[in-house]
């Protein structure tokens, strides 16, 4: 047994904040009391003063890189990595190599999550190889087990395509997940377009790229009635326009990440291309409204976009020059 003692407890499912001491038999829990109330006599004692004792983390998004590029990760060691950070579920992007677009690929995903000690679901592709062009068979795929549909960092820009795939998803119940930025309005990714112009005398990544397609794509979930996250949140703007949506009735919910809700775009100045990323950092009023929309609801979902490279393929980072 094992007794996890003067902890904050927490659990978002019942509302439940309290301080208290919480007793594990048989890998469940067994009783949650007042601190002191449970006898220690043949327990594992944890004190846990000063931390929180939560239900294991969900990530919503993040790329174990496997199967075609396991040199970068694979679903065993992201599994472990998640693990140790408290993740007990991840959803898995689709961009792989093959790209989760067909029925053996995301066999292959799933079957090797279950041989993991946490629970991983993974999401097909919206598009046939990720090219914007023609439907996967999404019926097929979500009955074999895909958690939601996605394109992750490749915007569809095709509408007729991006509504097809709304109207299907919304008929089967099952989440769409779009990276929001429209690359006709992007000159340079990954460095928002104010510091960039200011600093570096260079194009950038405009705030407007991201509000164009979240505007248009949050009026297509109105229409359609689909489930859309809208993924990785970066202006006060985009997230002023999922706070409006949700007032309208569309089935709209919102990542953000710990850097977008913790840095700002002068990162990029102190870490150079470390702190390169799309959608970029933006500007202190960016980061505040994310904050914001957090504590509002706005906001639901807090996920990593955790994405391993290697150092065998990585450019060494720069400090760009002032």
């Amino acid at each position: 047994m094992i007794l996890i003692k003067n902890g904050t407890i927490i659990d978002p499912s019942c509302k439940r904040e309290e301080k208290g001491d919480l007793l594990i038999a048989d890998g469940k829990i067994a009783r949650i009391a007042p601190c002191g109330e449970i006898q220690e006599e043949g327990c594992e004692v944890i004190d846990a003063t000063g931390m929180v004792v939560a239900p294991g983390l969900v990530d919503v998004h993040v790329h174990f890189r496997d199967p075609g590029f396991t040199y970068k990760e694979d679903i065993d060691t992201g599994a472990q990595a998640a693990l140790q950070g408290g993740f007990t579920s991840v959803v898995l992007m689709a961009n792989t190599k093959p790209v989760v677009d067909n029925e053996e690929t995301l066999d292959y995903v799933l079957e090797k999550g279950k041989n993991t000690p946490i629970h991983v679901y993974s999401c097909a592709s919206i598009s046939k190889g990720l090219q914007g062009k023609e439907l996967v068979d999404m019926a097929l795929l979500y009955s074999k087990g895909a958690a939601g549909f996605t394109d992750d960092g490749i915007p569809l820009l095709d509408v007729d395509i991006l509504e097809q795939a709304f109207v299907k998803a919304a008929s089967i119940g099952v989440p769409v997940s779009l990276h929001e930025e429209n690359p006709a309005l992007i000159s340079n990714n990954g460095v928002n377009s104010d510091i960039a112009q200011k600093k570096f005398g260079i194009g950038g990544s405009p705030r407007e790229a991201e509000i164009d397609l979240i505007a248009r794509d949050l009026d297509i979930a109105l229409k359609t009635g689909v489930i859309l996250d809208v993924q990785h949140i970066s202006t006060k703007e985009g997230v002023e326009l999922v706070r409006k949506g949700k007032a309208a009735g569309a089935d709209v919910h919102a990542e953000a990440t710990p850097h977008h809700f913790t840095l700002t775009e002068d990162a990029v100045i102190a870490k150079g291309t470390l702190a390169k990323m799309n959608p970029p950092l933006r500007e202190e009023g960016d980061r505040q409204a994310i904050i914001a929309g957090l504590q509002d609801g706005t906001i639901d979902l807090i996920a990593t976009d955790h994405a391993p490279v290697s150092y065998t393929h990585l450019t060494l980072p720069t400090k760009l020059e002032v």
